[in-house]
């Protein structure tokens, strides 16, 4: 018996130290990831690919977060700029957004961007409980209160399950105020793609095209393509690296996505506990691909934020791109 209570204690200072260092110890060590791609039509372009900020409230990490882009964003010269959104965790984050852009290099060729499903709402734990508690208590009788309670800890239970299938989240949604990020955005030159496609100033053999969230938003990958020439090499900006597996999206040579965090949490063996998406792998959440229908490459950051305070064996990051 003695021997059992030593080795709960043992365990449940592993799992404590763990749960520490994921709420603490990883979140606020940004990292810089670097690729060098080939493709000879855009040789030379060096890229900046900033994605998944979740600013919110003006916390610790955020805090440190920002102290490290400091340092960090004056050391590059990008040609071009790309978001891959969720800039926004909720709407107290507008300011940090505001203060990000302030802070960005010099860009020639312009800083685009597209929204993700939190630039349109936040999802809240806290409101979804609340909305249970309400359910229940507006409940007639005593009798009614347990089939409403009942009904209510089955979509509880479903949401478990849906994280533990990895398909994509949807709950307690509170809309955020995205009409004031998109005037933020434009304010500081960023030119938010929204189903639609530019060339490149100066080089337009190469457009730029951005494709609207696919949860929170209204995805047309076609329109989205449209009036592209048909010579013309296609970088595609999308939030969550699903589409870039739809056909429509099979023009594009390269593709900057966010959306997964790469799981945030990654575990030895099983990988990713959840990606919030459906093509990738637990065990290859983010990183480069070279997988697409189209034989493009694709690029999938693992964010600069979370939208769960924890983060385990997938630090956070800014994504620097270099064409060869």
């Amino acid at each position: 018996m003695q021997t059992l209570k030593t080795w709960i204690g043992i365990g449940a200072l592993i799992g404590g130290g763990m749960l520490a260092y994921a709420w603490g110890g990883e979140r606020p060590q940004m990292r810089l990831r670097s690729y060098r791609l080939s493709w000879p039509a855009a040789a030379g372009l060096k890229i900046l690919h900033l994605s998944d900020q979740h600013f919110g409230h003006a916390h610790w990490v955020q805090r440190l977060r920002f102290l490290q882009l400091a340092t960090m964003l004056p050391r590059f010269r990008p040609d071009i700029i790309f978001f891959t959104g969720d800039f926004l965790h909720d709407d107290e984050g507008l300011s940090a957004v505001e203060r990000l852009l302030q802070m960005l290099p010099p860009a020639p060729l312009g800083r685009y961007a597209v929204l993700g499903n939190h630039d349109y709402a936040v999802y809240s734990y806290s409101e979804l409980f609340r909305n249970m508690a309400r359910s229940v208590k507006q409940a007639a009788t005593p009798e009614h209160k347990l089939v409403t309670l009942a009904a209510e800890m089955g979509t509880l239970g479903q949401l478990a399950l849906d994280i533990y299938r990895n398909d994509r989240l949807r709950f307690a949604a509170v809309p955020n105020n995205t009409d004031e990020l998109i005037r933020l955005l434009t304010l500081y030159d960023v030119t938010v793609l929204h189903n639609r496609s530019a060339p490149l100033p100066v080089t337009p053999e190469i457009w730029v095209a951005g494709v609207d969230d696919m949860v929170e938003g209204q995805p047309d990958l076609t329109k989205a393509m449209s009036g592209i020439p048909h010579e013309a090499g296609v970088i595609l900006l999308t939030h969550n690296p699903d589409l870039a597996y739809e056909q429509a999206a099979q023009r594009a040579n390269l593709v900057f996505a966010g959306h997964t965090h790469g799981g945030q949490v990654a575990l030895p063996g099983l990988g990713a506990i959840h990606t919030q998406g459906t093509r990738l792998p637990r065990q290859h959440a983010a990183g480069y691909f070279n997988d697409l229908p189209g034989g493009g490459q694709m690029i999938v950051s693992r964010g600069m934020g979370e939208s769960t305070p924890l983060r385990f064996s997938v630090p956070p990051e800014i994504v620097w791109v270099e064409i060869r």
